[in-house]
């Protein structure tokens, strides 16, 4: 950081000089414009306007011998670089259109705009100065405590399609919250503007979201296992009493999320080995019951995401 000397120029205005290698960097000459945007008791400037339009990025994707999964890659990679208009080229576009389909329709606001034979073009219109991360993290924050509520009854109820249907929408917010960190970052200006976030507030927020979206996939990884569960109803109620602290726990530390708030957050951390134990008894209890391997594997991984997401409240405030 650099401190500067305000100096009175005239009877009505200050003038403050501006670091000469700042101005090398982003190419200023005597005479340019300089843009100023006030955010509270800060002031940001700009090289240029930062409310004109930005590049549109287009991008295409040649499919022919590639994989459905490479291709879901590629086409996620692009969307979260902000590419605005992506297309698909090739002769196995015709072959395998559902696929592409399904992979443009699960990413919000990604719509097919162009298709033929050879290639699909998808384009999206978002105003990504009006995407709100926090907003983004308290729906991934919703959907995934619904997954783990349902998770809690799945030894009863063959619901673990439901949840798979959640985790999909985990995944699509993900995603667009991805994007929108990768936006800010690149344009932080308008971010401070936008959302009076620094690019550390965005990291904060990513490391949340990966943690939240493996939570998620983990309760929908331990519901495909759960409704075949041959055990006693005593059994099952051990199950499910440790089904319902996992979820405690999660929703007690996205408690210290919101209110910021790292002392609560190193206190339930504590708890992460009190659970582990809790797992390693019961499993060594029943270690012969089909299927309870993979249940208890997925919940020590949401402890453990669980136990993380704890941790970037006390790290990264």
């Amino acid at each position: 950081m650099e401190y500067r000397k305000l100096i009175s120029f005239g009877k009505n205005s200050y003038v403050v000089s501006l670091p000469k290698d700042w101005v090398k960097q982003n190419q200023l000459q005597k005479g340019d414009l300089v843009y100023i945007d006030e955010t509270g008791a800060n002031l940001i400037l700009s090289k240029k306007d930062q409310n004109s339009s930005l590049e549109e990025k287009e991008t295409v994707i040649n499919v022919d011998g590639k994989s459905v999964d490479t291709i879901t890659r590629e086409v996620c990679s692009a969307y979260i670089l902000n590419f605005r208009s992506i297309t698909l080229k090739g002769k196995d576009i015709k072959n395998q259109i559902k696929d592409f389909q399904s992979i443009v329709q699960n990413l919000i606001a990604l719509e097919i705009m162009e298709q033929t034979a050879n290639s699909l073009t998808a384009k999206d219109f978002l105003n990504m100065d009006k995407v709100s991360t926090d907003e983004l993290i308290r729906k991934m924050d919703v959907v995934t405590r619904t997954m783990l509520m349902e998770m809690c009854n799945s030894l009863d109820e063959k619901n673990h399609e439901a949840i798979n249907e959640r985790d999909k929408d985990v995944n699509r917010l993900f995603f667009l919250l991805y994007r929108a960190v990768v936006f800010n970052l690149e344009h932080p200006m308008k971010a401070m503007k936008n959302f009076k976030m620094r690019p550390i507030d965005f990291l904060r927020i990513h490391k949340l979201s990966f943690y939240i979206e493996g939570i998620a996939d983990e309760a929908k990884r331990a519901a495909r296992y759960t409704y075949r569960l041959k055990m006693s109803e005593e059994k099952k109620k051990q199950m499910e009493q440790l089904f319902r602290k996992v979820t405690d726990y999660y929703i007690e530390t996205m408690k210290t999320v919101y209110k910021q708030d790292p002392e609560a957050a190193l206190k339930l951390s504590d708890l992460k080995q009190e659970y582990d134990d809790a797992l390693d008894a019961f499993e060594k209890d029943i270690l012969k019951v089909e299927h309870l391997n993979q249940i208890v594997n997925k919940m020590r991984s949401m402890i453990n995401y669980i136990h993380r997401l704890g941790k970037v409240v006390y790290t990264l405030i």
